[in-house]
């Protein structure tokens, strides 16, 4: 599979852009279904159908990265911001460009930020197997790519490694990032994966960080559980009914549900830098072909 963008063919490219813009004009761009009754998210509007390998093939982006994809963009939510964000890919990824280096580059961008490095840092095998694994992906980006042997020692070993961290969930989370991220850039999964792991650290630190626990988190689903079965606030939807059964019920809770949603509305800032973070690395990737930046 190529990894060259657009394979090195404006028309291909002048085609993806096309085929956006007539899903974003005519309103049937959406965050799911991927392809359905003319309806279509950000694979299906370019490929007609619910298929990342037609996408990854038809133009040139990595499967690793297209796999990633509809994550990435559902954090920008429906509506104008997941539409910019996908019109600026396209954009700002140049014809011909080589992209084969640019999950690997991600990974190691995800592994070693500050927060992360501050967890694995505290167990010395955890915090080894962190430096292999970013070790193994610069090769990648260099031209020596390493062999799969190479691939599973580091993946087994950092496996080994996060097992023996049982006292301390924050440290464990951040050596399952390690382990998720243990793969070639061409495993597809490798970077949905990893930002899966990055997301539970994430959500574990939120809440701690406001007080929320699982027992919080089960009694909510309990109380809108039993209004599914009693019918109380059926004239209300949704988030709305949630709300409105929390504030009768436990006002407390109710107080702490909010403070929340307010944080994991946040946690979507970490998928949506992740997107505009890879869109930089594309426009900054080597053009293997004599077209350049053709819109």
């Amino acid at each position: 599979m190529s990894d060259i963008a657009f394979l090195g063919d404006p028309a291909v490219k002048a085609m993806a852009q096309a085929r956006l813009r007539s899903h974003i004009a005519a309103g049937t761009f959406v965050i799911f279904p991927a392809w359905e009754d003319g309806k279509a998210n950000v694979i299906g509007a370019l490929v007609e159908a619910d298929d990342k390998e037609a996408f990854a093939e038809q133009y040139g982006y990595p499967i690793a990265f297209v796999t990633a994809l509809e994550v990435i963009v559902n954090a920008f939510s429906f509506g104008p911001r997941s539409e910019t964000f996908v019109e600026a890919l396209l954009e700002r990824t140049p014809v011909g460009a080589d992209l084969s280096g640019v999950v690997s580059q991600m990974l190691i961008s995800l592994l070693e930020r500050p927060d992360i490095v501050a967890l694995t840092g505290q167990d010395a095998e955890v915090e080894r197997w962190r430096l292999a694994v970013v070790a193994l992906h610069q090769r990648t980006i260099d031209g020596d790519e390493p062999g799969r042997k190479e691939w599973k020692a580091a993946r087994m070993a950092s496996i080994a490694a996060s097992d023996t961290v049982v006292d301390d969930p924050a440290l464990h989370m951040a050596s399952l990032i390690v382990e998720a991220a243990a793969w070639p850039a061409t495993m597809r999964t490798v970077l949905h994966d990893t930002l899966g792991a990055c997301g539970r650290l994430e959500s574990r630190q939120v809440m701690d960080a406001i007080g929320w626990s699982e027992a919080d988190e089960s009694r909510v689903f309990k109380i809108r559980e039993q209004a599914e079965t009693d019918g109380r606030m059926a004239e209300l939807s949704g988030l709305d009914r949630v709300l409105g059964l929390l504030d009768a019920d436990d006002p407390e809770l109710a107080r702490g549900f909010r403070q929340r949603l307010d944080q994991f509305e946040k946690m979507g800032d970490n998928y949506r830098a992740v997107g505009w973070k890879i869109i930089e690395l594309i426009e900054q990737a080597p053009v293997s072909s004599p077209h350049r930046n053709v819109a």
